[in-house]
């Protein structure tokens, strides 16, 4: 008889040595087991055989390697039990990002995490998170056509001042710490609040993130509608973004919760894709989907990136929806997108993350460019 593999086993495939020893490292600071290396035939052996399946892949390169089609058609699979992380040059390659996924797989927090989330608990309750909005252009004719909700942590350090952290880092922290309602619901308010202060000189649509736990709440649209009946604001002007902290297990449950959503008069957007892909959501009731920035970064250097994104669009536009490609940093990323059909543009060529007063102001710099190019 097979062993019985521990619940939390993972597999490393083909991982650099630098990558591999972040990856070791960042799972002992968490208190989590190391991750076994195996070669890919014995990975797929691991996940289709007999016994209880490892909770995660970690693959240094796409699965293009002995066994890469059984393992590429299982890392698409979203009911599988063995969740696949792409690590590396066209995956998740930035510390940060890494150590986000592995506190995601396995559920552990890093020591101090305790304190960390009730001073969060505490800063929500004192007014000390902001908003920072992205703007998102049409590439046919540069048009504004919206911003992105981001929120910001302004967490006190103690020296009489603040320390700004990004939602990358606390989070999918917020998340394990039973705080994402509280933070949805801040950031809806903040959103509709400084949106509707610009009305009289720019008027754009809103998108915020929201993770999958808080959109499939069935009262989740009750307390956006009466953040828009209190600011006076329509539904159609504030759009919410699904954000990829936790894989999709209900897809039904899903559904759902975007129809009831789209059905408030919300545009729904999927967030972040990758190559690392996720089908499935396509064939949901979805407004659009926004292409990965790291995906974007690729393209001029991988064939690859460049097939994704254009079977990506093709999917999206033969639904009904429209492509956001985000990490759009200069010319040569805006024409490759743009060539390849992609709707909208989103990355600091467009414009950097900004207060919600510095909106207008970017608004006339934006169209002011656009007459002289």
């Amino acid at each position: 008889m097979t062993p019985r593999a521990p619940d939390d086993e993972i597999l490393a495939v083909q991982l650099s040595p630098p990558l591999l020893r972040l990856v070791q490292a960042g799972l002992q600071r968490i208190g989590a087991a190391p991750a076994h290396v195996v070669v890919a035939k014995e990975a797929l052996r691991r996940m289709v055989g007999p016994g209880r399946p490892p909770l995660a892949l970690l693959l240094g390169a796409p699965p293009e390697l002995p066994g890469g089609e059984a393992l590429r058609a299982l890392a698409e699979d979203p009911f599988g039990e063995t969740r696949v992380l792409l690590l590396g040059p066209e995956g998740l390659k930035e510390e940060a990002d890494i150590m986000a996924a592995l506190r995601r797989l396995t559920g552990r927090r890093e020591p101090g995490e305790a304190a960390e989330v009730a001073a969060l608990r505490l800063g929500l309750a004192r007014g000390e998170v902001a908003m920072r909005y992205q703007p998102i252009v049409r590439l046919s004719d540069r048009a504004p056509v919206g911003v992105e909700g981001l929120v910001r942590w302004l967490r006190p350090d103690g020296r009489e001042g603040v320390t700004p952290v990004g939602p990358d880092s606390f989070i999918p922290m917020a998340e394990r710490g039973g705080l994402s309602v509280p933070v949805a619901r801040a950031v809806g308010r903040m959103a509709a609040e400084e949106m509707q202060a610009l009305r009289a000189s720019l008027r754009l649509p809103v998108s915020i993130n929201l993770p999958l736990g808080v959109l499939v709440r069935p009262d989740t649209v009750p307390w956006l509608g009466r953040i828009l009946r209190e600011e006076g604001m329509r539904p159609e002007l504030l759009g919410i973004e699904l954000t990829e902290t936790t894989p999709v297990r209900d897809v039904t449950a899903l559904h759902r919760a975007v129809l009831r959503l789209r059905e408030a008069g919300h545009a729904v957007w999927i967030d972040d894709m990758t190559l690392d892909r996720r089908d499935v959501l396509l064939d949901l009731p979805f407004s659009g989907l926004k292409l990965d920035r790291q995906l974007v970064a690729a393209m001029p250097s991988s064939h690859r990136a460049r097939s994704e994104v254009e079977r990506l669009v093709g999917m999206a536009h033969a639904r009904g929806m429209l492509v956001t490609a985000e990490g759009i940093a200069d010319g040569t990323l805006w024409q490759a997108v743009k060539i390849r059909g992609v709707d909208h543009a989103q990355g600091f060529a467009v414009g950097r993350p900004l207060p919600a007063g510095a909106l207008p102001a970017w608004a006339s710099a934006w169209r002011a460019a656009g007459m002289r190019s």
